[in-house]
């Protein structure tokens, strides 16, 4: 965001999260922080302050470290704010069960700054009936639905131990700045953005939603498997340590078979189903282990990789800051003053965007600068960027990409997914063996699309739930590329194209002729975007990847678990909700640099690095520190009680995070037992030591109470909150129900059927949420725009070059 001025008046996570990502984009970051500095500057993990500052006595936050890097500072006087507000583009601010005062601060903005985009993260969203609730980041993982899913079976659910859902929520936040900006553009008009973690949770999930609205199945935890539809995806034990082993396709199940020596698993038919292979997990991985027993991980790993089975060591956050791929990549920026230590420069590579190389300010350290160019400072001219006229050519598979493509389509961008005849299958399948029952889990052979009521009807490619999800708002050209004829076509679409969109491998990337390089020859001002699990250069760049083996390779999976057990994992492939919403501020922000200054434009995001941009004040305190950060299950470094509470039901569990001493006499009050009033004066200090004694005397409280009665009544007295949403919940949710974000779209093999919506609110202008395609539905309409005749199309069809089904078998 070249020639972008933001102010910073949040005072959360996401908020921080939000203008990190701006800065990568080459926006100028101001930070106007109260004298006593933003609350991120006084949450752990801690390392040593080599200025001893007295910012806080504790040393120096990882947290401000890693979310302020590359901003600066101001301490500024009521009376130089609104010359502030006068003087940004966009504002970011933040809401905490509030929402009165985001309203009045925007009124303040706009009557001060009327052009100005104001952002308010928050954990709930400014309306409905949560919006008084307060949240952090614990309550954002609950409330996203992403806790009821992590963890053992029966136990207490799991936080993954740094922000992942808040910084989610921020990445969100990225998109909708840049897309209320863009609209400025062309408006001349600022607006009011509303962001709430807990739709930007919902909206992040792989296939959680469409499983129930289609099949009425409520997902579930399964400790270090990925739950109910693909196997393996897992972590396993090897001879020197853990490795996690993924294995989606057919020729990936074959290759690991046959690496891991176990053949006789190849002659069961109905385990090439990754569903089946999921229900029969216990006898796969009991024929596999003891080859696995024989061998260190670098050996399995370099056998499998070798095999193009994605596969990848279990790191933990010391590890991974010394991997070979990072380095080469130049990822890290060192800390001045701390030996040894790194933080994260940039979620993400674009090409020619003006990045400052500067570390977290010092608490007002730009203040005189910043306020004497105020009135100096001439505004540059800039570009009319309306989206509607951009073409995105959108090459993707699995979830990040799509997700992507989708948050672009649902802007309102013209996004065309380029789909090969076999893209989402064969014609026909393996027939289900059980008749449907809603709420049961579906027969293996056909689970993992997600088909609606469990049928997978006559034309099934256009059936998937899962698909359907992720297509929303696109036109599908469904195109043999490699056909006779097929790779004029595809140029002919790539040189209309504004945006080139892919997430194949670099190798997959160039096979096709989609790589920078091929794009920029047939379109001289294209935007690309090359969205890899590891990025397109380095030692590691055609390894293959799903967002499991990112989160073990990154070091998520060792850093989360039960306080003295071992490894978990995410009980979701969460890496691939933040390629998705990553991929999407990227590409934004490739559209700007284009248009500010010319030429084409690349960017180059690796997932491993966006993911470990979720977690950075972790990988900022472990480089430090040099050890790794201990298995603390829910409990919080900062503050206490912290944790995860059973209620009674069906496996209901609450979430509850006391940050403040007032929030501690709220609960005391709200819980109302002798054994915590007999300790409504503990200090922060104390409660961190007593946590197990209050933990006990919370639970019976809970436990009397469903999940939702025990959060609701928490929140009453001011206390963050939350039940565990199931997926169920969140479908049936009063609070997304009031904000809207549960829609219902048709789409003529299918008809109507229930999705997640968009998880950004505008205060002026919609976003598109149009249907899903049907295969091929869109080619002759798209051709037809490249300058194909209809007796051209008619005969590409007839060559099969486009289609708008599977081949028959």
């Amino acid at each position: 965001m070249r020639d972008v001025r933001v102010l910073e008046v949040s005072e959360s996570i996401a908020g921080a999260y939000c203008t990190r990502v701006l800065a990568a984009l080459g926006a100028d970051v101001v930070m106007l922080e109260p004298a006593d500095g933003s609350p991120l500057r006084h949450q752990g993990p801690w390392i040593p302050d080599p200025a001893v500052r007295p910012v806080d006595a504790r040393g120096l936050s990882a947290l401000h470290q890693h979310l302020n890097h590359a901003k600066r500072s101001v301490v500024a006087e009521a009376k130089d704010r609104d010359r502030l507000i006068r003087w940004a583009d966009i504002i970011v601010s933040s809401c905490d069960g509030e929402p009165e005062r985001s309203f009045a601060l925007h009124d303040r903005i706009a009557a001060a700054n009327p052009a100005a985009v104001h952002v308010v993260v928050s954990g709930f969203g400014l309306t409905g009936p949560y919006a008084h609730w307060k949240h952090a980041p614990l309550i954002d993982w609950a409330s996203g639905g992403f806790l009821y899913l992590t963890g053992e079976p029966g136990r207490e659910p799991l936080s993954p131990g740094s922000p992942l859902a808040a910084c989610l929520a921020g990445a969100a936040a990225a998109v909708g700045a840049q897309a209320a900006f863009f609209e400025r553009t062309c408006s001349g008009r600022g607006q009011l953005v509303d962001v709430g973690a807990m739709e930007c949770g919902a909206a992040g999930h792989q296939w959680s939603i469409v499983m129930y609205t289609h099949t009425g199945v409520v997902k579930r935890r399964w400790g270090r498997l990925l739950g109910e539809a693909y196997h393996p995806m897992a972590l396993y034990r090897c001879r020197d340590g853990w490795v996690c082993l993924g294995a989606a396709t057919t020729a990936q199940w074959e290759g690991f078979c046959i690496t891991l020596e176990a053949p006789q698993l190849l002659a069961d038919e109905r385990l090439y189903a990754p569903a089946e292979r999921f229900e029969r997990a216990t006898e796969i991985d009991a024929a596999v282990q003891p080859w696995l027993d024989q061998h260190d991980g670098a050996d399995v790993v370099a056998r499998l990789q070798a095999a193009r089975v994605p596969a990848c060591r279990l790191q933990d956050y010391t590890q991974a800051l010394e991997t070979e791929q990072l380095r080469v990549r130049e990822v890290w920026a060192d800390l001045p003053g701390a030996r040894g230590g790194k933080v994260l420069r940039r979620p993400f590579a674009l090409s020619g965007a003006d990045l400052p190389e500067r570390p977290a300010p010092a608490l007002g350290q730009h203040t005189a600068d910043v306020l004497a160019a105020l009135e100096t400072g001439v505004r540059p001219d800039r570009p009319r960027i309306d989206l509607s006229t951009k073409r995105v050519a959108e090459f993707t598979v699995a979830w990040a990409g799509p997700l992507a493509g989708r948050f672009l389509a649902d802007l309102g961008l013209e996004v065309i997914k380029v789909e090969p005849p076999l893209g989402r299958g064969p014609r026909t399948g393996a027939p289900s063996d059980s008749p449907f029952e809603w709420g049961a889990l579906p027969d293996p052979l056909i689970r993992a699309a997600v088909f609606p009521q469990g049928e997978p009807g006559e034309r099934r490619w256009n059936r998937s739930g899962l698909i359907n999800k992720l297509n929303r708002g696109k036109q599908s050209l469904c195109l043999d590329a490699k056909a006779s004829g097929g790779k004029a076509v595809l140029d002919r679409l790539l040189a209309s194209a504004d945006v080139v969109l892919n997430n194949y491998s670099p190798r997959g990337a160039d096979s096709l002729g989609i790589d920078r390089a091929c794009v920029e020859a047939l379109a001289p001002n294209v935007v690309t975007v090359a969205l890899s699990g590891y990025g397109e250069t380095g030692p590691m760049r055609n390894f293959g990847a799903y967002g499991p083996l990112l989160e073990a390779f990154g070091g998520l999976d060792q850093a989360m678990g039960y306080e003295g057990e071992g490894p978990m994992r995410i009980g979701l492939a969460f890496p691939d909700a933040i390629g998705g919403a990553l991929g999407a501020a990227a590409t934004l922000g490739a559209i700007w640099e284009q248009a500010v200054r010319g030429g084409p434009v690349h960017a180059d995001i690796s997932q491993l690095e966006g993911m470990l941009s979720f977690a950075g004040e972790a990988l900022v305190a472990a480089s430090v520190h040099g050890v790794a950060p201990a298995r603390i299950g829910n409990r919080s470094l900062d503050g206490a009680p912290h944790g995860v509470y059973r209620c009674c039901g069906d496996d209901g569990w609450v979430a509850i995070a006391v940050r403040t001493d007032a929030e501690w006499r709220a609960l005391v009050g709200a819980v109302g037992s002798p054994e915590l009033r007999a300790r409504a004066d503990l200090a922060s200090d104390a409660r961190l030591e007593q946590r197990a004694l209050l933990d006990a005397a919370i639970s019976p409280w809970c436990a009397a109470r469903t999940d939702i009665e025990a959060a609701t009544a928490l929140q009453a007295a001011g206390v963050p909150a939350c039940p565990a949403f199931t997926n169920r919940d969140l479908v049936e949710n009063e609070h997304l129900a009031a904000r809207r974000f549960i829609i219902t779209l048709d789409q003529e093999d299918t008809g109507p059927q229930r999705f997640p919506g968009f998880p950004i609110h505008f205060g002026r202008g919609g976003v598109m949420l149009n249907g899903p395609p049907g295969l091929g539905a869109d080619n002759r309409r798209v051709l037809a725009s490249l300058g194909y005749a209809a007796h051209e199309i008619a005969d590409l069809a007839l060559a099969d070059v486009i289609a708008d089904k599977p081949p028959a078998e």
